[in-house]
């Protein structure tokens, strides 16, 4: 190893533990999200009451436009309310968007047989496979670039082209159940963390399972002096933590006239056990729900429907202004972690003092300021504003359920026949490409 590999080791370490830690506590951070699982479910079984309620009369408090579509059979929209969750009257944003999905390529005079064909293919990709094969890979355009990075050179200066996979949609691994015989809760074991259950199991075999999902590209964008000028742009590419139960699961045949079946998926999210540096975003809901339904009507087309709720934020970032401890932070990564028995027993003294850190949002800050010292114009003249803030998220939110499903339609046309396990490709049956 040479001195530049050494020192880039050991300042990855070094700021590695400024930032996420020692690592210690992993196991006491599952126990907390296995503890939280039933108040969090809670929650989100009384957004899913809500959400019901709320589209069967169509009586939102505010609803605006979403997306803007031209000769594509979609239609979209955001909204603003307020929801009975946990005991209390909580603030509410969150979208809805349908899309056309597919239809079978198939004479007129067999098209009762295609559809019912459509519909069994359906229910089994959607309920067996689909949390499977739900990330997708976008083309990476590469361009030889005639040599490689010295091995004696610290990589961070190296203009080679490495590997920067591009990934969309979610990936997601299964990790602890709740037996529905015994009650008992258990971990998948690390061979099976991205095969995901059969969703039929659930309600029969389970009681539960929680999954962690990880939403590729998705970030937030901060303009505070409008387009074209410099921006923050704030990757929230964060794991979570997710409940599936049945409630959240629909298998429905012959629903409806013209509809030959309904089948979808759903889950509450679960509050991450550490906070970080993002107050709200993926794995920071104090309640949320995400509903994933695809309807095969009697002509054999396949539309799918998105919804998302969630509380409205009360902060963005988590920016902790301490002093004391970034000066402890900078004496380790000074000394390559070596000052860290010193530092420790003082750290501990700092975090049981009270008001040796402010926690402050810049984001919100900016904005009520702004409109402090124009007596509310920001908002009114330049949308320099907490509502659109939330609108801007939700855009993120809806470009991501876009991108996810846009996938998963590349995907689900790879394969002829989704009820023939033995011909599937191995990527579908593990959940992963095992080489």
């Amino acid at each position: 190893m040479t001195v530049f590999e050494d020192l880039e080791r050991d300042l990855d370490g070094a700021l590695g533990r400024m930032i996420h830690g020692s690592g210690e506590g992993a196991r006491d951070d599952e126990q907390s999200v296995l503890d939280s699982v039933d108040v969090y479910l809670g929650r989100g079984l009384d957004l899913l009451r809500w959400w019901e309620e709320v589209r069967r009369t169509g009586a939102f408090a505010d609803r605006f436009e979403l997306g803007r579509t031209f000769n594509d059979p979609a239609r979209s929209f955001g909204f603003f309310d307020r929801g009975r969750v946990d005991g209390r009257s909580l603030p509410l944003m969150g979208n809805f968007q349908e899309m056309f999905y597919d239809r079978p390529k198939s004479p007129r005079d067999s098209r009762v047989d295609a559809a019912r064909w459509m519909r069994d293919q359906m229910r089994q990709f959607v309920l067996r496979y689909f949390m499977r094969v739900s990330d997708f890979r976008q083309p990476e355009g590469y361009a030889e670039s005639g040599g490689q990075a010295a091995s004696g050179l610290p990589r961070f200066l190296s203009w080679c082209p490495g590997e920067d996979p591009s990934l969309k949609g979610f990936g997601f691994q299964q990790l602890w159940y709740k037996r529905r015989d015994t009650g008992r809760i258990g971990s998948f074991a690390p061979e099976d963390r991205f095969a995901i259950v059969d969703l039929r199991e659930i309600g029969t075999t389970y009681d539960w399972i929680v999954v962690k999902v990880c939403i590729f590209d998705f970030s937030f964008t901060f303009r505070p002096f409008g387009p074209g000028t410099p921006q923050l742009v704030l990757p929230l590419q964060e794991d979570s933590f997710l409940v599936l139960t049945r409630d959240f699961i629909r298998i429905e045949e012959d629903p409806a006239p013209g509809v030959l079946g309904r089948y979808g998926l759903g889950y509450a999210f679960l509050k991450n056990p550490r906070q970080g540096l993002f107050a709200y975003g993926p794995g920071e809901f104090d309640a949320a729900i995400e509903l994933i339904d695809f309807e095969v009507r009697e002509s054999g087309e396949t539309r799918v429907e998105m919804v998302f709720v969630a509380n409205r934020p009360e902060r963005l970032v988590n920016v902790s202004l301490d002093p004391l401890g970034w000066g402890l932070s900078a004496m380790d990564a000074m000394t390559l972690g070596f000052a860290s028995p010193f530092t420790a027993p003082m750290r501990s003294l700092l975090d049981a003092l009270p008001f040796t850190r402010l926690q402050v949002d810049p984001v919100y800050a900016y904005v009520d300021l702004a409109n402090l010292l124009t007596g509310g114009g920001a908002a009114e003249q330049l949308c320099i504003s907490r509502d659109q803030l939330d609108r801007d998220f939700l855009v993120k939110h809806f470009m991501q359920h876009y991108q996810t499903i846009a996938g998963s339609l590349a995907t689900w046309r790879l394969v002829g026949d989704w009820l023939d396990a033995a011909s599937l490709p191995g990527w579908a049956i593990h959940g992963r490409s095992l080489g």
